[in-house]
């Protein structure tokens, strides 16, 4: 094998298309993509199939499934369709598609030219596709229309989905030349991720196909086809089965489904609080910030914040989840930017042997394409890394949400909404909230008992040095403010609650001193430093979800201890409740995506993440974590 095929075969194969054939046809599977007009065949198959503009029109939130994204002909149909849609008010379009062997930007380019009616809307997607990574890529297209795309195997793929799907779209190239593709276990999880009274539409009648639809639980009805195609199949299922995947204890057993025009509170103005209300917007709600010290008063604050990626050997649901944060929040920053955000480049520099061989593995596992990831004889650089401007990104991120300048003293959830209770004596009801306030959320009630510490750190700027021409880390890091000057840290000190993070001379010259071999000749006397806290977790990764009813954990899973298996219930969680929280260092690439995943939990739409990622940021997880350890404990 070449090298070049070696380096293929380690990241996700891109589809390899024979144009010299009467239509694009896929050379791994020997068919065709799509032939004469492919986008009327769309239109009559999947979109008249189920319903859809009848549908559109009276919908505030509609889910898309898909089976085999290919040129994207399908979504840019449905797209296009529900902009021509009258419908309610703050109504949002959610598209889910797996997709194997993605198109490179070229044959997508070409195929594209064929419905010069849908170039609006192909230019854009063109524009937001995401590199081929395996995973989820969640873009966001317009501020009602989002596209949610699981790159890799499709069963894979979609065992590891979240969320409700209220139509499906099953293209799959044939299912004689991709068999794998129709399969009874195929539809059995598109039967798990149904919405009741989910459609479905396909081109192919075939007996093998209406059986494993049936077997699903799917009723079946076929209808004149498309062209030569003298039938097709349609469909619905009234009462799917069970939707999570998750463990018992990461499920919530009473899901409140919120539509657009809710009202959301956010607890903290930081980048969690932010990315809260930046997710809430693009769901249709409206986001509510309170915070006293007004926007970005902690560590968001900072003159420079790093955009670079946190890379993790081992491919497990943390590595996935960093990876696929920096890839969510560099969109983000794209779609978004201003000139606060400096797409510069990141250096992570290798200082030793140690973190030379730990670097060729990364380039050897290929977690990025090359235009992504390059070796440089002193580290890997990382072209679309760059530095932001924290304050100024954290007001894009909060938008036009409202603010309250108070500070929380309680809160009551119900079924019906959370109240908060002000130091001013105020109260405001909202349908939902989230927690989003640092080391602060353990001054909170229902969420003492998470694990959280806080972590000083001070960086330093220096407005009049000339900085690098590209942000350096290397454990410390030195980079180029967006506002001139260079920004360097920062240091790492352990506090007590409540305590306060001071800065102090020791630390920018602790700072200086970290920066010598590559910046030397720092002045600590023209340092403007600034010192501020970080919030962890023990295991350093974020805390995303809903806040977990403690009362309800300890008797229903105490059995745990003693490692019973049996059928244990899903979770009680605090009533419309959820946490972001534990960012670390890495909040300003982490935040985003974890807000997003927070959103989809309350709305119940797609997720933006797999459901092994979920668990691993649940709130949860560390008293199961206990609980299981204890079991581990009696048995020495």
């Amino acid at each position: 094998m070449t090298g070049e095929a070696e380096e293929e075969n380690k990241r996700l194969s891109a589809a390899k298309v024979d144009w010299d054939a009467s239509a694009p046809r896929s050379i791994l599977f020997d068919d065709i993509y799509f032939s004469g007009d492919g986008a009327a065949e769309s239109e009559h198959v999947f979109l008249k199939g189920n319903n859809l503009a009848a549908r559109f029109s009276s919908v505030y939130v509609f889910s898309i499934g898909e089976l085999g994204f290919g040129t994207g002909l399908n979504f840019l149909s449905a797209w296009k369709l529900w902009r021509e849609t009258k419908k309610p008010e703050d109504a949002r379009l959610r598209f889910f598609s797996v997709e194997g062997f993605p198109l490179g930007a070229d044959d997508l380019a070409r195929s594209h030219e064929a419905w010069p009616e849908l170039a609006a809307y192909s230019a854009k997607l063109r524009a937001a596709s995401p590199p081929r990574i395996p995973g989820v890529h969640r873009i966001e297209l317009e501020d009602d229309v989002a596209l949610t795309l699981h790159y890799g195997e499709a069963r894979e793929a979609l065992q590891r989905a979240e969320g409700g799907v209220d139509a499906w779209f099953f293209d799959g190239f044939s299912p004689a030349k991709n068999p794998a593709m129709w399969s009874p276990e195929i539809f059995a999880e598109c039967a798990r991720l149904s919405n009741p009274g989910a459609t479905f539409a396909t081109f192919t009648v075939a007996g093998d196909v209406r059986r494993a639809i049936a077997s699903a639980g799917f009723t079946l009805e076929k209808r004149p086809g498309f062209g030569r195609k003298r039938e097709m199949l349609c469909g619905r299922i009234d009462t799917p089965p069970a939707s999570s995947r998750r463990a018992p204890w990461f499920q919530n057993a009473k899901p409140s489904r919120l539509q657009p025009g809710a009202s959301l509170g956010v607890i903290g103005g930081g980048v969690a609080g932010a990315s809260i209300a930046h997710a809430a917007r693009r769901a249709g709600f409206k986001p509510t910030i309170i915070e006293e010290k007004g926007l970005a008063a902690g560590a968001s604050g900072n003159p420079a914040g790093l955009i670079m990626p946190r890379l993790d050997l081992g491919g497990g649901p943390a590595s996935r989840f960093f990876l696929h944060s920096y890839l969510y929040t560099i969109r983000l920053l794209n779609e978004i930017g201003g000139d606060w955000f400096s797409p510069c480049g990141v250096l992570l520099r290798a200082e030793n042997d140690e973190a030379r061989a730990r670097q060729k593995r990364l380039l050897d596992d290929a977690l990025l394409p090359p235009d992504w990831m390059a070796a440089r004889e002193d580290g890997l650089f990382f072209p679309q890394g760059g530095v932001v401007d924290a304050p100024a990104y954290v007001a894009a991120l909060a938008g036009d949400a409202q603010f309250i300048h108070a500070s929380v003293v309680s809160i009551s959830p119900d079924e019906d909404g959370v109240t908060v209770r002000m130091n001013d004596g105020a109260a405001h009801h909202f349908d939902a909230l989230v927690i989003a306030n640092s080391i602060d959320a353990s001054r909170i009630l229902e969420a003492r008992a998470l694990p959280l510490s806080a972590i000083a750190g001070q960086i330093d700027w220096f407005p009049d040095e000339t900085p690098p021409a590209h942000a350096i880390a290397f454990g410390p890091y030195a980079a180029p403010a967006p506002r001139g000057g260079l920004v360097i840290g920062a240091t790492y000190e352990k506090i007590t609650q409540g305590a306060a993070a001071q800065t102090s001379l020791a630390a920018t010259q602790s700072n200086i001193e970290a920066v010598s071999g590559i910046l030397p000749g720092l002045d600590a006397n023209n340092a403007r430093p600034r010192a501020s806290l970080r919030c962890q977790t023990p295991d350093r990764i974020p805390i995303a979800g809903p806040l977990p009813d403690l009362c309800f954990f300890a008797p229903s899973y105490d059995d745990l201890r003693l490692g019973k298996q049996r059928a244990y219930p899903p979770a009680e969680v605090v009533p419309r409740t959820h946490i972001l929280s534990g960012l670390g260092s890495r909040g300003l690439v982490t935040a985003p995506l974890a807000a997003a995943m927070i959103l989809t939990e309350m709305t119940g739409e797609p997720s933006p993440a797999d459901h092994e990622i979920a668990e691993a940021l649940h709130p949860a997880r560390f008293f199961i974590r206990d609980y299981k350890r204890a079991q581990h404990i009696r048995k020495k």
